[in-house]
This record gives structure tokens, sequence and C-alpha cells, in this order.
């Protein structure tokens, strides 16, 4: 069966099944979308027919390293079995997608990896491949490129801007977002007001990455500030802790921006900086507000 299977052209099912799926609405909740965006079918198909391509060669290469251990056709050039997740990524017009292709949390993958951990990583970027296949729409809103996923039965809303600084981290954002329970737009506006998007940015006071992380900070919320997705995680994670502390808004960005004891002892009221942060986020909050499913305040 395998033998005939691998003589059969599948090629025009696949189309048809992509097409189908391009043009249906994906599984979980639709009804909330921050915008009336219209679906841009042509994006939307080319974005699912390289995640299948990923999904359908990374378990094809699978498959034959799986033969290979069990005697037949032992190959000891692996390196042609590896995942094509990065090779597809690099030839992408969608690789600036902020919610899309994820980086390699591994580090690079050499070719010295055994068989086993190269089964392993193709089946993990296979299979989230198809996840995206199977929940990733294309739109557009105003005429500016939007991209839905559907996660755990919830639409992720992210503008497709490759030039937004702070908008191409949108998948750190949402994450952090859903870990502390706190407003995407809320991190994302202190990312614009503490660095512009820059994840290299560093104060002179020592204050490092996008949400700008003291090194001391960063060393009790065991975060790398100099790793964006970490910096993302930790900024997000102190904010939630002075939300949870003071219990509003204003004195939460206070404390961030001049430290809980500013607070506590009312300074705050008196540091020029600390009283434009706290005029200025908020403003932020509501232009971000229409980037993020999530428009409450936490």
């Amino acid at each position: 069966m395998i033998f005939l299977s691998g003589k059969i052209n599948w090629v025009p099912l696949e189309d048809w099944a992509i097409d189908k799926l391009t043009h249906l609405q994906p599984a979980g909740k639709q009804g909330y979308l921050p915008f009336q965006g219209k679906v841009s079918f042509t994006d939307t198909k080319a974005y699912k027919k390289e995640q299948y391509m990923i999904f359908k060669t990374n378990i094809k290469n699978s498959a034959q390293l799986l033969v290979s251990k069990v005697g037949f056709n032992k190959s000891k050039e692996n390196e042609n079995f590896t995942s094509i997740k990065k090779e597809v990524f690099n030839k992408s017009k969608f690789k600036d997608l902020p919610i899309g292709f994820e980086d390699d949390k591994d580090g690079e993958r050499k070719i010295t990896q055994s068989d086993w951990e190269i089964i392993k990583v193709n089946l993990k970027d296979g299979f989230s491949a198809l996840k995206d296949v199977l929940t990733v729409r294309i739109l557009t809103d105003d005429g500016k490129p939007m991209i839905v996923k559907v996660v755990d039965d919830t639409p992720i809303v992210v503008e497709f801007d490759p030039s937004d600084k702070v908008l191409k981290w949108g998948r750190e954002i949402q994450a952090a977002s859903e870990k502390y329970g706190i407003n995407p737009a809320l991190i994302a506006a202190v990312i614009e007001q503490e660095s512009g998007g820059n994840p290299d940015a560093e104060s002179y006071a020592g204050a490092i990455g996008l949400m700008q992380l003291m090194p001391n900070t960063a060393k009790g919320l065991k975060v790398d500030p100099y790793d964006p997705a970490e910096n993302i995680d930790g900024g997000a994670k102190y904010l939630a802790i002075q939300l949870n502390r003071f219990g509003n808004l204003e004195l939460a960005l206070a404390a961030y921006n001049a430290g809980p004891g500013n607070v506590l002892n009312s300074r705050y009221l008196y540091i020029a900086e600390t009283q434009n942060y706290i005029r200025s986020v908020p403003a932020l909050i509501a232009k971000y507000e229409k980037k993020f499913l999530d428009g409450s305040q936490n």
C-alpha cells in the first residue's frame, strides 16, 4: 500500500483541499473580531500552501529516517532529512508576519543532530504547520493586511505590517498577555513608550531591551533581558505584579517607571518623567486596542 500510495499523484487533491480550507471559516469562535475585515483569499491560500509543504515534507523526512533506523536505506547524511521550516521561511513573502513562523528556541539545528532529534523537530514543526493550515486566515481592514490565527478556540488578530517595530513582536506580546492575564495592548504600549520596539535599546541608567528592564529586576524575574521574548515576558510579569499590588493602572505604570517605593511614598507625583509616562501610556493603549482581540484592561 505504501508503494502504491507513492505512485499516486496527490497534488490535485491537495490543491483542492487547500482551496476548500481557504474559503472555509476556521474552527473556533469568530464572532468578535475587532474589525470588519475582508479575507484575502490569494494570500491565505499561499500561506496555507507554504505551511502544508512544511508539514508534508517533514512527515516524509521523518518516515524516511524511521525506515533507516530499522535497517533499510541506512544514510549517514541525515541532514538531508532535517526540517524545512527555515528554508521555507527565508523564501516566504510572509516572513515578517508577527504571528506565523516561530523562532528556533532550541538554537541552531546542526547537521550533527541524531536521527531521533531530527525526527522530533520535524514532527514538531510539521504539526505546527498543519495547525496553521487549519486555523490561519489573512484579512484586510482599510487596506491593511492582518492575520487571524485561532488558538484554543480564540482568534488572535495582529496587524500584518513588517515595518511596525512593536507589532512585529505580536506573538511574544500575546503569549505574555495570556500567561499573566493582562491586556496585550498595555504590553505593546509600554514597549513603544520604553524602547520604540528596539530590542537592543539600552538607557543611560542601564535599562535593557524592549521593556527596559533593569539588570537586577531581570535577575529577580529570572529572565535574560537581552533576549526579546524573555524581556517581554519579564516586563509583562513585572507589570502584572504592580497591577496586583496597587490595584489600578495609573499607580502600576508609575511603579513600573519610577519604582514601587516612589509610589508608596507618593514621590512619583513630583517626578516629571513619571507624570508624562502615566499620561502617555494610556493613550498608546487606545492606539493598540484595535490590534488585539482583548480590548479590556485587566
